[in-house]
């Protein structure tokens, strides 16, 4: 992303509804897949967070993961871990086990295969223009059983200005995700959309508003304009948060059949047959 994408984010990440209920959200899944992790002993598990920005859902995927557990977050950004770092000050000084940071591309994973429990993508596959080898990379560092959460955002034709700035490469379709995550030999847990009452909002801002809006030059730089984070109320705001927080409970149920949001868990079969 620009840099002023990476500071906008972190003055936002801890208040703003998307940031605060897409954590929530991916808490709740998170705590169902750890349940399901029958076969590893709360001792020995170790969570990956891929793409972990600016460092906001750190303390919250350790308070899920546990203090015995071990976690670590890697992003290709060194303006975004240097943000992190400050974040984690405080998490890093209590007697819990520090969470480590690391600079890497998740296309390809300074790790050791079979080393973790856990890999967390929020948002940041789109990112990626090699989705294929980064999820393949998942999997190789994955242990046998592990799991892989991840969220992304969807449907191609709301594609805007917004998909630019933050510089991804695509939105995905739900058979689509489908697709690249089994060519990838995952197992499909849960495929769910999220953010489910956003959809008719992002298609009204991105068919009805936003072709009203100020064009940029056709020489600009292709990630030129800014992401699109409208200002809400916040008797607003703190409904969405509680929504979403809400949508991660219920997906885990049963999928959700539209939203913005794509919300996956998948797991590396515990045998290569």
């Amino acid at each position: 992303m620009n840099p002023e994408e990476y500071e906008r984010m972190h003055a936002l990440e801890t208040s703003y509804w998307w940031f605060v209920g897409r954590r929530a959200l991916v808490a709740h899944v998170l705590e169902a897949t750890l349940a399901r992790r029958k076969n590893a002993s709360a001792s020995a598990l170790r969570l990956l967070d891929i793409g972990c920005g600016t460092g906001a859902n750190l303390p919250v995927l350790r308070e899920k993961l546990g203090d015995s557990g071990q976690l670590f977050g890697m992003d290709f950004s060194p303006l975004a871990l240097q943000f992190a770092r400050g974040v984690l000050e405080v998490e890093n000084s209590s007697a819990r086990a520090p969470i480590r940071l690391l600079q890497g591309d998740a296309q390809e994973l300074p790790l050791r295969e079979n080393s973790f429990d856990v890999v967390t993508m929020m948002d940041v596959l789109e990112h990626l223009r090699d989705d294929d080898r980064a999820l393949r990379e998942v999997w190789r560092v994955l242990r046998p059983g592990g799991a892989l959460i991840l969220t992304v955002p969807a449907y191609q034709h709301l594609w805007s200005a917004h998909d630019e700035a933050l510089h991804h490469f695509r939105r995905y379709e739900k058979a689509g995700l489908h697709a690249v995550l089994k060519a990838a030999d995952f197992e499909i847990w849960r495929l769910s959309f999220a953010m489910s009452l956003m959809p008719p909002i992002a298609w009204a801002w991105r068919k009805i508003l936003l072709p009203f809006a100020p064009k940029r030059p056709k020489n600009a730089q292709r990630h030129s304009q800014g992401a699109v984070l409208p200002t809400v109320p916040a008797w607003a705001n703190d409904f969405l948060v509680r929504y979403v927080a809400l949508e991660g409970k219920i997906l885990l149920r049963r999928p959700l059949k539209f939203g913005t949001t794509l919300v996956a868990v998948v797991f590396k079969p515990l045998t290569n047959g």
